[in-house]
């Protein structure tokens, strides 16, 4: 079972925000959307369930440069909750905002 609460890392960055269209475990595209950060290495998934910051908050960013304070960490994508029927969930690594900075 994947530990959905691990910390990698925490710091201060500067990437773009961007959409991605949301994709199936079957490799199907979605009509649902997507937060992620582009940073010089990859783009980071936004799990936005367990950041201070909301996606309405993020949406004025959208498609340009953001400085946020986030913790990258490992674990289930697509819940908050560390619950075994879960554990078919996508996993991986993804990103937790603390604030924007302005």
């Amino acid at each position: 079972m994947v530990n959905a609460r691990h910390e990698i890392n925490s710091q201060t960055i500067t990437c773009q925000l961007i959409e991605k269209e949301f994709t199936h475990k079957g490799g199907e595209f979605t009509e649902t959307k997507e937060l992620y950060l582009r940073c010089s290495t990859q783009d980071y998934f936004i799990k936005v369930c367990e950041s201070n910051i909301t996606a309405e908050q993020l949406k004025p960013y959208l498609n340009k440069t953001i400085k946020v304070d986030m913790e990258i960490k490992k674990g289930l994508l697509d819940h908050c909750e560390t619950i075994p029927e879960y554990a078919q969930s996508r996993s991986g690594t993804y990103v937790v905002l603390k604030k924007i900075i302005k």
